[in-house]
């Protein structure tokens, strides 16, 4: 179930999250690169090489980094408050059946239709995704100020 729920995610997100945050994370191999001297990583580090990349292929990414980091988070959500996790989390697959049916259909529709339901379902998982993080920082903020 996971792989088809990321691949779904995926998908979905591609269409819906156009113009998201990009995921900024390094790899570890990279992130190592980073953390040496500078000297070392004057070095070590290669050039950066120029990437030919379609409008589309950039909004891809960013959505998948973008939705990946929406159900990490909702992962993580479920270690830190199993409670509001299960709300968020029907709320979210709830989102994605929806998605999935309207993408369906919606190279049937018109050009107006589809501006004003991509917006729509931008907006709303934009918002679920913000829900799920700020539930994330109320637990971990209720668990650091119960600290004595």
């Amino acid at each position: 179930m996971p792989i088809k729920f990321i691949n779904l995610l995926a998908v979905t997100g591609a269409l819906l999250i156009s113009g998201c945050q990009n995921n900024k994370s390094l790899p570890p191999e990279q992130a190592a690169q980073e953390a040496e001297t500078p000297a070392q990583t004057a070095q070590s580090a290669p050039l950066p090489t120029p990437q030919m990349t379609t409008p589309q292929a950039e909004e891809s990414q960013a959505s998948e980094g973008s939705a990946t980091i929406c159900q990490r988070e909702l992962a993580a959500l479920s270690k830190i408050n199993p409670s509001v996790y299960a709300v968020k989390k029907q709320a979210f697959e709830t989102l994605l059946q929806t998605a999935t049916s309207y993408s369906a259909v919606r190279s049937d529709i018109n050009e107006q239709t589809r501006d004003t339901l991509d917006a729509l379902y931008k907006y709303k998982t934009q918002k679920i995704c913000n829900d799920i993080e700020q539930a994330i920082q109320q637990g971990l903020i209720s668990r650091g100020e119960s600290i004595k």
